[in-house]
Protein backbone atom coordinates (compact mmCIF):
# COMPACT_ATOMS: atom_id res chain seq x y z
CA UNK A 1 0.00 0.00 0.00
CA UNK A 2 1.39 3.54 -0.82
CA UNK A 3 2.05 5.34 1.98
CA UNK A 4 4.10 8.55 0.24
CA UNK A 5 1.80 11.13 -1.72
CA UNK A 6 4.42 14.18 -3.48
CA UNK A 7 1.33 16.13 -4.20
CA UNK A 8 1.00 20.07 -3.11
CA UNK A 9 -0.98 22.39 -3.68
CA UNK A 10 -0.66 26.44 -5.25
CA UNK A 11 -2.88 27.53 -2.12
CA UNK A 12 -1.80 24.48 0.65
CA UNK A 13 -4.07 27.13 3.14
CA UNK A 14 -7.29 26.55 1.52
CA UNK A 15 -7.08 22.73 0.35
CA UNK A 16 -6.29 19.99 2.86
CA UNK A 17 -3.28 17.58 1.89
CA UNK A 18 -5.75 14.41 2.66
CA UNK A 19 -8.44 16.66 0.14
CA UNK A 20 -5.93 16.65 -2.65
CA UNK A 21 -4.64 13.14 -2.08
CA UNK A 22 -8.75 12.04 -2.08
CA UNK A 23 -8.90 14.19 -5.33
CA UNK A 24 -5.95 12.60 -7.55
CA UNK A 25 -5.53 9.41 -6.14
CA UNK A 26 -8.79 8.06 -5.56
CA UNK A 27 -11.52 9.57 -7.73
CA UNK A 28 -11.03 9.14 -11.14
CA UNK A 29 -7.64 8.10 -13.35
CA UNK A 30 -5.31 10.44 -14.67
CA UNK A 31 -6.67 10.84 -18.30
CA UNK A 32 -9.88 11.73 -16.92
CA UNK A 33 -8.46 14.59 -14.91
CA UNK A 34 -6.96 15.41 -18.15
CA UNK A 35 -9.51 15.65 -20.11
CA UNK A 36 -11.71 17.40 -17.20
CA UNK A 37 -9.19 19.85 -16.51
CA UNK A 38 -7.79 20.01 -20.49
CA UNK A 39 -4.55 19.64 -20.04
CA UNK A 40 -2.06 16.91 -21.07
CA UNK A 41 -1.64 13.32 -19.34
CA UNK A 42 1.71 14.15 -18.28
CA UNK A 43 1.08 17.40 -16.53
CA UNK A 44 -1.28 15.29 -14.22
CA UNK A 45 0.94 12.99 -13.76
CA UNK A 46 4.11 15.95 -12.63
CA UNK A 47 0.84 17.40 -10.07
CA UNK A 48 0.70 14.12 -8.56
CA UNK A 49 4.56 13.36 -8.68
CA UNK A 50 4.77 16.63 -6.78
CA UNK A 51 6.85 18.08 -9.41
CA UNK A 52 4.10 21.09 -10.14
CA UNK A 53 2.11 22.53 -8.07
CA UNK A 54 -1.72 21.90 -8.55
CA UNK A 55 -3.47 24.80 -9.75
CA UNK A 56 -6.50 25.73 -7.38
CA UNK A 57 -8.59 25.66 -9.99
CA UNK A 58 -8.12 22.30 -10.83
CA UNK A 59 -8.64 21.26 -7.44
CA UNK A 60 -12.13 23.45 -7.20
CA UNK A 61 -13.03 22.25 -10.79
CA UNK A 62 -12.34 18.39 -9.43
CA UNK A 63 -14.52 18.95 -5.81
CA UNK A 64 -16.92 20.61 -8.36
CA UNK A 65 -17.77 17.45 -10.60
CA UNK A 66 -17.12 14.71 -7.52
CA UNK A 67 -19.90 16.73 -5.17
CA UNK A 68 -22.49 15.90 -7.36
CA UNK A 69 -23.36 13.49 -5.63
CA UNK A 70 -22.97 14.87 -2.32
CA UNK A 71 -25.63 17.15 -0.55
CA UNK A 72 -24.88 20.36 0.31
CA UNK A 73 -27.02 21.92 3.32
CA UNK A 74 -26.72 23.71 6.31
CA UNK A 75 -27.34 20.43 8.38
CA UNK A 76 -26.00 17.26 9.98
CA UNK A 77 -26.53 16.04 6.45
CA UNK A 78 -24.15 18.12 4.42
CA UNK A 79 -21.76 16.02 2.46
CA UNK A 80 -23.91 13.14 3.17
CA UNK A 81 -23.26 11.28 -0.40
CA UNK A 82 -25.71 8.52 -1.83
CA UNK A 83 -23.76 5.28 -2.86
CA UNK A 84 -25.76 2.88 -4.46
CA UNK A 85 -29.06 2.42 -2.52
CA UNK A 86 -27.37 3.60 0.34
CA UNK A 87 -26.89 7.27 1.42
CA UNK A 88 -23.81 7.12 3.52
CA UNK A 89 -22.15 10.07 5.85
CA UNK A 90 -18.65 9.86 6.16
CA UNK A 91 -15.96 11.29 8.60
CA UNK A 92 -18.78 14.06 9.00
CA UNK A 93 -19.65 12.44 12.23
CA UNK A 94 -16.34 11.08 12.98
CA UNK A 95 -17.93 7.48 11.82
CA UNK A 96 -19.05 5.79 8.77
CA UNK A 97 -22.61 5.83 8.90
CA UNK A 98 -24.99 4.75 6.28
CA UNK A 99 -28.45 3.79 5.66
CA UNK A 100 -30.05 1.34 2.70
CA UNK A 101 -33.25 3.06 0.84
CA UNK A 102 -35.22 -0.31 2.21
CA UNK A 103 -34.52 0.84 5.71
CA UNK A 104 -36.38 4.47 5.31
CA UNK A 105 -39.79 1.93 5.27
CA UNK A 106 -38.81 0.03 8.37
CA UNK A 107 -37.72 3.61 10.49
CA UNK A 108 -41.41 3.60 12.29
CA UNK A 109 -40.85 -0.26 12.98
CA UNK A 110 -37.51 0.87 14.85
CA UNK A 111 -38.30 3.41 16.98
CA UNK A 112 -41.57 0.90 17.99
CA UNK A 113 -38.93 -1.89 18.93
CA UNK A 114 -36.71 0.64 20.25
CA UNK A 115 -39.78 2.21 22.82
CA UNK A 116 -40.73 -1.60 23.22
CA UNK A 117 -37.49 -2.08 24.60
CA UNK A 118 -37.32 0.39 26.78
CA UNK A 119 -40.73 -0.80 28.25
CA UNK A 120 -39.63 -4.11 28.71
CA UNK A 121 -36.49 -3.33 30.40
CA UNK A 122 -37.85 -0.79 33.36
CA UNK A 123 -40.51 -3.38 33.16
CA UNK A 124 -37.91 -6.21 34.42
CA UNK A 125 -36.19 -3.31 36.84
CA UNK A 126 -39.66 -2.97 38.41
CA UNK A 127 -40.66 -6.52 39.08
CA UNK A 128 -36.58 -7.16 40.50
CA UNK A 129 -37.94 -4.28 42.77
CA UNK A 130 -40.68 -5.56 43.88
CA UNK A 131 -39.46 -9.51 44.22
CA UNK A 132 -36.92 -7.99 46.49
CA UNK A 133 -39.21 -5.83 48.56
CA UNK A 134 -41.17 -9.19 48.60
CA UNK A 135 -38.17 -11.12 49.85
CA UNK A 136 -37.27 -9.04 52.37
CA UNK A 137 -40.89 -8.80 53.99
CA UNK A 138 -41.48 -12.56 53.66
CA UNK A 139 -37.93 -13.33 56.30
CA UNK A 140 -38.95 -10.17 58.81
CA UNK A 141 -42.61 -11.74 58.94
CA UNK A 142 -41.49 -15.16 59.36
CA UNK A 143 -38.31 -14.01 61.64
CA UNK A 144 -40.76 -11.88 63.91
CA UNK A 145 -43.85 -14.58 63.50
CA UNK A 146 -41.48 -17.09 64.65
CA UNK A 147 -40.90 -15.06 67.82
CA UNK A 148 -44.68 -13.98 68.18
CA UNK A 149 -45.67 -17.63 68.29
CA UNK A 150 -43.03 -18.69 71.20
CA UNK A 151 -44.42 -15.68 73.46
CA UNK A 152 -47.92 -16.02 72.36
CA UNK A 153 -49.09 -20.16 71.42
CA UNK A 154 -51.52 -20.82 69.23
CA UNK A 155 -54.61 -21.68 69.94
CA UNK A 156 -56.53 -25.08 68.74
CA UNK A 157 -59.05 -24.57 66.81
CA UNK A 158 -62.25 -24.91 68.18
CA UNK A 159 -65.09 -27.34 65.89
CA UNK A 160 -68.31 -25.04 65.04
CA UNK A 161 -70.94 -27.05 65.43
Amino acid sequence: MRTHFPIFCTSPRKVKREELIRLFYFSMPPDEIADLADVKVSEVQAWKEGKKPVPLVVVRLLQAVLSKNTIQCDSPWSGARAQGSRLVLDDSVGYSLGIEFDELARLNEYRRLYHLGTMQADLIDRLITERDFYRQNCHQMSRYGMLLNSIFPPRPDKDVA
